[in-house]
């Protein structure tokens, strides 16, 4: 169902999975920044979880102008994780995961890159005994975004700034990092707490990949790399 729209929210994640005889399934979905966490029907197939109308059995709708999306979007993915969790098999091992990486790719895909030069992402977290990096090899705009987001997602001070009170109004570092990812057309840096973000259009090819061989790839003339 991932896509799909019902009532005015694109779902970004869902799952739906048979227990006792019947189907339950949980749903999670954005639209115009405001973010929601439901649970299906329970019903007799994978397809008769929503009405026609598009009706789901209960949700709870993060809509709180007072914060940043990113903190909506945080808030409600644990509400999913719980309701997954009470509905009938559908939460594993896998779930948090993957609906976290659900999020980002929807967050990658909000500004159209048609066209866009391919880029690569990157991440630095400072410390004592040297830097810790991280740097993906040249990709397509889309791949790059999503890359630069799970650095993000996978930050240590990222995740420490979600949990302080302050930093969830508008003048938040934490909503302007994010804004800044989720908008991107192009070359961008930014910090968080400390740790850097970037993404660029310089970086090495990954002359394994295949698509290096294809019309996919679109690297700026101005590049540096090898």
């Amino acid at each position: 169902m991932t896509g799909k729209t019902v009532q005015g929210w694109t779902i970004v994640h869902s799952k739906r999975a048979k227990w006792r005889e019947e189907y339950d399934g949980v749903f999670l979905g954005e639209r115009d920044g405001m973010w929601i966490a439901g649970r299906m029907f329970l019903g007799k197939s994978m397809r008769d979880g929503f009405t026609e109308g598009g009706e789901w059995r209960g949700a709870t709708q993060f809509t709180d102008p007072a914060m940043h999306e990113a903190y909506r979007a945080h808030l409600a993915l644990q509400d999913y994780i719980r309701q997954a969790e009470d509905a009938g098999d559908c939460w594993d091992g896998m779930f948090n995961q993957q609906a976290q990486a659900a999020i980002d790719r929807h967050w990658a895909r909000q500004v159209p890159l048609t066209g866009a030069h391919d880029m690569s992402a990157g991440w630095v977290h400072p410390g004592l005994g040297g830097d810790v990096r991280g740097h993906t090899c040249m990709l397509p705009a889309v791949d790059a975004k999503y890359e630069l987001l799970a650095y993000m997602r996978r930050s240590y001070v990222v995740n420490d700034a979600f949990r302080e009170f302050v930093l969830r109004d508008d003048r938040s570092r934490l909503k302007e990092a994010y804004e800044t990812a989720i908008q991107a057309a192009g070359p961008v840096k930014f910090s968080v707490a400390g740790d850097h973000f970037s993404l660029s259009f310089d970086g090495s090819c990954n002359d394994n990949d295949s698509l290096w061989h294809t019309a996919r790839r679109n690297p700026h003339p101005n590049r540096k790399g090898d």
